[in-house]
């Protein structure tokens, strides 16, 4: 059927137990710097994505069309490439504002940037609903929070003019590929693949022809194993991330050696990239 070998789809089950297994670390902890356990909540995001992947490359059962005997049965790559290129923006997020900051202060900048690009979809909603205005005017306490924070950082005084504008609006300006290139990836290959996905979210010429191509199972399938390997180095590198951030975390890594290996080589395969 042109399915992944057995042993990487062993490894990528092993990979995203570990993956929530590291996420779930700091539930319980008060993490030494503020804010830090809300990465919690992007870490189960890529493993929600990379586990619904899981069960789409077993193959989908669609009771329509009526006409077809038993409906229908085929491996949904295209849905597999959109979770993979959600999955990849999850994980670059993820490392931007929880992994890489050296210092409080780009700790902090990031993470209020990070909550303020979300929130400030709310700002200036004036609701049909009158029992929603206090939700409103809470919001945009919160959206003033955010800003404030940013604001006191000593990364925010250093930007121009136009950057602080920017910022306030919630706009994280920096490129992607340096993010993805700090990260880890090859960034040459990333850019491409980056490119490609990107198309199946937009539905471009490319991925519509290769949904008409692919017409065997078989050649549905080949498409879901280059996508899980990529998805395989982000559960990698987060797990490794998380380990070198929280001594949580470090201590379940120690606790299963041969899944920490697993992870160390599938990080190091996306850097190898050409």
């Amino acid at each position: 059927m042109g399915k992944q070998p057995s042993s990487e789809r062993e490894s990528y089950l092993r990979l995203l137990d570990l993956c929530y297994e590291v996420a779930q670390s700091l539930r319980a902890t008060q993490a030494s710097m503020p804010h830090m356990p809300d990465c919690q909540q992007l870490a189960l995001k890529l493993f929600m994505h990379a586990a619904s992947i899981h069960w789409l490359a077993q193959g989908t059962h669609a009771p329509v069309p009526e006409s077809v005997v038993g409906g229908a049965y085929f491996y949904d790559f295209p849905s597999v490439a959109v979770l993979t290129r959600v999955a990849l923006d999850t994980y670059l997020t993820l490392f931007e504002v929880f992994f890489e900051p050296e210092t409080r202060d780009e700790f902090e900048f990031n993470h209020a940037l990070w909550q303020l690009s979300g929130f400030v979809v709310r700002e200036g909603v004036v609701p049909s609903d009158p029992g929603l205005r206090d939700w409103v005017a809470g919001s945009e306490r919160e959206i003033e929070e955010m800003r404030s924070r940013l604001c006191a950082t000593q990364k925010y005084a250093s930007l121009s003019s136009g950057e602080k504008k920017a910022v306030l609006r919630g706009r994280r300006g920096r490129d992607w590929s340096a993010v993805a290139r700090a990260a880890g990836f090859a960034e040459q290959t990333i850019r491409r693949m980056y490119a490609y996905y990107s198309g199946y979210v937009h539905a471009d010429g490319l991925a519509g022809a290769q949904i008409m191509q692919a017409a065997t199972r078989e050649e549905q399938s080949r498409f879901i194993e280059g996508d899980m390997r990529l998805v395989m180095s982000m559960l990698a590198k987060t797990i490794l991330g998380y380990e070198a951030k929280f001594q949580e975390a470090r201590r379940i890594c120690e606790g299963r050696p041969a899944d920490h290996t697993l992870a160390q080589v599938w990080s190091e395969v996306a850097r190898r990239l050409p």
